[in-house]
């Protein structure tokens, strides 16, 4: 019986060896997981339609469209996390009339995992926006901004997530241009910095615990590929800020960037399969969201007492139009636009100036043809602004215009100046041939310009404003102002190119 012993023991070793050989042979565990996002809603809780008939988004299909899809990645045996990435405020009468309120309820129905700011989360001030994340059941990732009071700090910088046992990094930037694109004081005690270089400290620090980083941007596309140029090794951006409907992620440097246009006309929706210490497979979509989705009834019930107060509050007609006046952002931002000649009109007459100036991003939506109603009234005019007067001189309102001349065409900014009683021509990104009262531009002259009080701040940055002398704020809010010109009989529309004439194009920006 001795040789029982030693068979048993190589029995032991060869099923060892087995053992062995089977594990090493196994194939390495691959991981799935979805990420669902949107951004840029700007208030938008009803469907919009862009053309006649055909609605898009709403909050409620939004909603329903995210339980839809995160049963679907429940379904394949995925995990699902949803972001938002930016400007969840401003562009209705609805967010104006409840300041975000809302819609930060119904983003904590919803289940997002986490946000970043946009620069119009600040638009009703830090005080609304820090109770407005306080009450949120999701945190704020932000990496670019500090606090000059730490009892101030309303976010976090990073989140730890987990999929399998995958380790999952979430970091969050936003436009450094913030204080110049809100109203001035609202951003007073928090200072914002580079965001590529806040992921990069953020990276230093953080990177060697998670297999997969993500950065929820409100930076733009621009900024964007920068961080992807330089930081190669992250997952995903989903960006937000100039409201771009990519359809697929977009590739820079290996690195895909996704973002989903605007108002809720898409959810998002991107798979990752990865294995430890691979390249992840990215693919992504975005999902439409048609009348014919379902809405969440959770969130259906949770905006239908505020839509009521609003109808109450808004609906009454205010004035007529014999036609309607577009609200196109771009053209708002690059050119004349027969809304921008009316509400600078409206404001060169109630202060009897010789210039008026009215920046585009001022002007948030149309007006339609016919009956108008304070919804409509502040859909297009969302911010709380007053007409003010100050004295430039000709070169200085020469220098203004000549920003201006050399703004880009593409992702215009929202300070390129909408005017009255002035005419201008952009050839080679100059202002030439400027005349006032049909007379040519005297550098030397003091004039008489009314503007808003966010111009007035050096809003948008443009500090000539800053500059000038004998300020007045006149205490009329920009509302009240094109609510009395609707309100005339004898309203009459102003012709668009009389004022501003483009020959060329501006040079072209650089990439940040």
């Amino acid at each position: 019986m001795k040789w029982i012993r030693p068979l048993l023991i190589a029995s032991a070793l060869g099923l060892l060896a087995l053992g062995a050989f089977g594990a090493a042979s196994a194939p390495p565990k691959s991981y799935s997981f979805t990420i669902l996002h949107f951004n840029d809603f700007h208030g938008q809780v009803e469907p919009v339609c862009e053309e006649p008939g055909k609605p898009c988004g709403g909050l409620a299909r939004l909603a329903g469209q995210v339980s839809a899809a995160e049963a679907d990645a429940a379904a394949r045996g995925e995990k699902a996390f949803l972001f938002f990435a930016g400007d969840l405020f401003t562009g209705t009468a609805f967010s104006t009339l409840f300041q975000g309120g809302p819609e930060f309820d119904a983003l904590s129905r919803m289940g997002v995992t986490a946000m970043t700011t946009g620069n119009h989360e600040w638009d009703f001030g830090p005080g609304v926006l820090v109770a407005r994340v306080r009450k949120a059941s999701f945190p704020v990732v932000l990496d670019n901004v500090k606090a000059a009071d730490p009892a101030h700090v309303f976010w976090v910088p990073s989140l730890d997530l987990k999929a399998g046992d995958l380790r999952i990094g979430v970091l969050g930037v936003t436009t450094p241009d913030t204080p110049v694109t809100t109203a001035p004081g609202n951003t007073q005690g928090f200072s914002f910095s580079d965001p590529v270089a806040a992921v990069g400290a953020e990276l230093a620090v953080h990177q060697k615990d998670w297999d997969f980083v993500i950065v929820v941007s409100h930076c733009g596309f621009e900024v964007d590929k920068a961080l992807a140029d330089r930081y190669p090794s992250l997952g995903l951006i989903v960006g937000g800020h100039d409201h771009k409907v990519l359809e697929a992620p977009f590739v820079e440097n290996g690195v895909p960037i996704v973002q989903a246009g605007d108002r809720g006309r898409f959810l998002g929706e991107v798979r990752v399969t990865m294995e430890k210490g691979k390249k992840p497979v990215v693919t992504g979509r975005l999902l439409p969201i048609t009348p014919e989705m379902p809405e969440s009834p959770g969130v259906k019930s949770l905006l239908a007492p505020y839509l009521a107060k609003e109808e109450s509050a808004l609906g009454a007609v205010i004035g007529k139009l014999p036609a309607a006046l577009s609200g196109d952002r771009e053209i708002l931002r690059t050119q004349e636009a027969p809304i921008g000649d009316l509400l600078a009109d409206a404001m060169r007459s109630e202060a009897k100036a010789d210039v008026a100036f009215v920046n585009g991003g001022t002007i948030r939506a149309g007006l339609p043809a016919g009956d108008v109603t304070g919804r409509d009234l502040y859909a297009c005019l969302p911010f709380f602004d007053s007409l003010c007067t100050v004295r430039l001189t000709g070169a200085q309102v020469q220098s203004l215009l000549d920003r201006c001349a050399s703004m880009p065409l593409q992702d215009a900014p929202g300070g390129f100046l909408q005017v009255s009683g002035l005419s201008v021509r952009y050839e080679g990104g100059k202002a030439r041939g400027v005349a006032v009262g049909g007379v040519p531009l005297d550098p030397a002259r003091s004039y008489l310009v009314a503007c808003t009080h966010f111009l007035l701040s050096g809003g948008d940055g443009l500090d000539e404003f800053k500059a000038g002398t004998d300020v007045r704020d006149w205490g009329i809010s920009l509302q009240e102002l094109l609510r009395r010109k609707l309100e005339s009989p004898r309203l009459a529309l102003p012709e668009a190119g009389e004022r501003i004439r483009r020959i060329d194009a501006p040079p072209a920006r650089k990439a940040a």
